[in-house]
């Protein structure tokens, strides 16, 4: 049985480690000034801090719910099951997204990190060896789902 790892951009993974743990990303919506990007896709932390200091509105949207059951869907072609995970359910609509499009595309487990960036990407990465050994997508998300305690991530505003 293989599974897929999945998250959102928030896991802010590099490229390297996303290729190398073959590791699927949903872009958030990055929205400047009414524009709106893909977080990592056509957007980097650096056009963002810069738009930010010249006065520009910068917000982010959730990953909407076809958004994820297509990637969903996309990621089954190549696997049995998938095992996705989220920013904080306390700071994004992303994990009731991807939970009601689980539920319609079956075969995935959804993981509320608790957490965002560096955060949700340790989870991650642990989540991907686990894949690569061979364990369930239902093994990998109740051993992650436990974890999400364990994992503390902190940030600073300027």
């Amino acid at each position: 049985m293989s599974v897929k790892i999945s998250a959102d951009s928030t896991c802010d993974l590099s490229r390297e480690l996303t290729e190398k743990y073959k590791i699927a990303i949903a872009p958030l919506s990055v929205v400047i000034d009414g524009h709106s990007y893909h977080d990592g896709v056509d957007v980097t932390p650096e056009n963002i801090f810069r738009a930010v200091e010249e006065g520009k509105t910068v917000q982010t949207a959730a990953v909407n719910q076809f958004e994820y059951e297509e990637l969903f869907r996309g990621l089954l072609r190549e696997s049995d099951e998938v095992v996705h995970f989220c920013i904080s359910r306390d700071m994004s609509s992303c994990y009731s997204d991807a939970c009601e499009a689980a539920e319609r595309v079956g075969h995935v487990y959804v993981v509320d990190s608790r957490s965002l960036s560096t955060g949700t990407g340790l989870l991650v990465l642990e989540a991907a060896e686990m894949a690569a050994m061979g364990r369930s997508g239902r093994e990998i998300a109740q051993r992650e789902t436990e974890r999400t305690g364990q994992v503390c991530a902190t940030f600073t505003v300027q």
